[in-house]
């Protein structure tokens, strides 16, 4: 059977226009509608980057880079030139062609596997083989019929976001490049404006190789992914990396449609990247300047604005231990300043897996408001810095140490008195205590993280203080008190009080330490 599903003119990216509707577009509309539509959305975040990725590795060959100067005119042009994108894309028609049978898109020709897999192997949010459902309970056999504009979206987001652990005919499978990172998208008020906020110049982060080498990969002279070298040429070579060796196989259903069912399936090119080579959408830190420079990623056990220092971290660009995504970057130089709205407010919007192992934990997208002020504002990056210290020293400083003193006094029925280390750190998790500290967090945090910009160094000092009085005290005291406090019987009573006791001093203690003054002080201070 002979069948063409050509991404460039078939609707498969969904999107968002800016009167609300949902639609869905190929490449060419995607890109010279992208100012009628609001975002690009799909309910899987995995697929929403992949697909950003997609259309940016486009744009920048479309272009030509595009370098600073004609990155200010496609802003002011306030659309993308539809000659240059139709002209890119009539040029390589055939390598955007799902089922094209020399250059499937993103996949292997003749590629097979002694047994393919269920399409459903592609979507991470999907059961199969021995990984536990996320979303649902799909069955390997038989395997659900994907639509051509559905395999697209997985073919994509596997290339980006493929699990290792796992063998196959082409060899052990490895983690494809955004397995183990946070990666960030800037979000503007259309697609068009997100687009140009992540069109990064990227010429001095490629590692030394040639211009001619760093292509995308529907470019290239097509090669079994497997034997190509494991680290990449340049940035358009990353943005389009091919993980998996891949080849669908189309079907004709009933009533004639195609589906897809089926996926022949391999290791494709392992990932080593080079130091030196930071991948533009993503911050990175490290303990020490002596160490290797490590992705911020997600953890299972802390939300993402707890660490999210580093995506701010712009005004000191020497700063041996933080590191913001370049792209971020890039809108604080001063190039871009004059064509940037001075009151602009952007949306960070952060896209990742958590794994252990082979195993999908979860994936998740969040964001967070980028006030412009934090390009080029050291001091302002400094208050930020203070606010999540002080959350984090009541937190683990102050709430956990108190919730310790409880169960200690609890388990020995005097306080002062060492239990068994272990019944204790069981006893102060079953509390959940830091877990409701947190949780009502989060909110106040995104506010801060506006008026801190908003506001002069005067004002500033004042919101610091405030965050620590009437945010972070007042939330640690109330969580304690509905976890810890609700316990008030006997012996535990006289435990709870210990713990309480403890926990105003140890507030105190961080009060002091960073030199918070108190409520009746805080107008001189400031």
């Amino acid at each position: 059977m002979t069948v063409s599903f050509d991404l460039i003119g078939e609707p498969f990216i969904p999107c968002v226009r800016t009167d609300g509707t949902a639609v869905e577009y190929g490449l060419r509309d995607a890109l010279l509608r992208a100012h009628e539509i609001r975002e690009l959305r799909d309910l899987s975040p995995l697929v929403t980057i992949a697909l950003h990725r997609l259309l940016l590795a486009v744009l920048h060959r479309a272009y030509g880079g595009p370098r600073l100067g004609e990155r200010e005119a496609i802003l002011r042009a306030g659309r993308f030139d539809a000659g240059r994108v139709t002209a890119y894309l009539a040029k390589w028609a055939d390598r955007f062609d799902l089922f094209h049978e020399k250059y499937p898109f993103y996949q292997r020709a003749g590629f097979t596997t002694k047994e393919p897999s269920g399409i459903n192997r592609l979507a991470q949010e999907l059961s199969r083989g021995n990984n536990a459902a996320l979303f649902d309970h799909t069955y390997d056999d038989p395997p659900p019929a994907m639509t051509p504009a559905e395999t697209a979206r997985l073919v994509a987001a596997e290339q980006a976001f493929a699990v290792g652990g796992g063998k196959s005919d082409t060899g052990n499978t490895t983690h494809a490049p955004l397995v183990s990172a946070a990666n960030v998208l800037v979000r503007g008020a259309t697609l068009f404006e997100t687009l140009w906020l992540n069109l990064t110049v990227y010429d001095d982060e490629r590692p030394v190789a040639s211009d001619a080498s760093d292509l995308p990969v529907w470019e290239r002279k097509p090669a079994p992914p497997h034997t190509e070298p494991p680290t990449p040429f340049g940035y358009m070579d990353y943005l389009t990396w091919q993980s998996r060796t891949l080849r669908v196989v189309p079907e004709e259903a009933e009533g004639g449609a195609v589906v897809v069912r089926r996926v022949h399936y391999g290791q494709g090119r392992k990932c080593e990247v080079i130091e030196g080579f930071f991948n533009p959408m993503v911050a990175y830190t490290r303990a020490d300047k002596k160490d290797p420079w490590m992705p911020v990623r997600f953890n299972e056990f802390r939300d993402l604005w707890r660490d999210s220092a580093p995506l701010f971290q712009l005004c000191e660009p020497h700063n041996e231990l933080e590191r913001a995504p370049r792209l971020v970057h890039d809108l604080a130089g001063s190039e871009l300043r004059t064509v940037l709205p001075a009151p602009a407010r952007y949306q960070l919007s952060v896209f990742g897996l958590c794994t252990d192992k082979a195993k999908v934990n979860f994936w998740r997208h969040e964001s967070l408001p980028l006030p412009l002020k934090y390009l080029n504002d050291a001091e302002l990056i400094g208050r930020l810095k203070l606010a999540l210290k002080l959350a984090e020293e009541v937190g683990a400083d102050a709430l956990r140490k108190a919730a310790w003193v409880t169960a200690a006094a609890r388990l020995t029925g005097t306080p002062g008195m060492s239990p068994d280390t272990d019944r204790v750190r069981d006893l102060v998790d079953s509390f959940a205590t830091e877990r409701l500290y947190w949780s009502r967090l989060e909110l106040h945090y995104r506010a801060l993280l506006v008026a801190l910009a908003e506001a002069d160094a005067a004002g500033r000092s004042a919101l610091v203080i405030d965050w620590y009085h009437n945010t972070l005290y007042r939330t640690a005291l109330h969580a304690f008190d509905e976890s810890i406090g609700r316990i008030d019987a006997g012996r535990d009573l006289k435990a709870v009080t210990a713990g309480g006791g403890a926990l105003r001093r140890l507030l105190k203690r961080v009060q002091r330490t960073n030199t918070i003054p108190d409520r009746e002080q805080k107008e001189g201070a400031a």
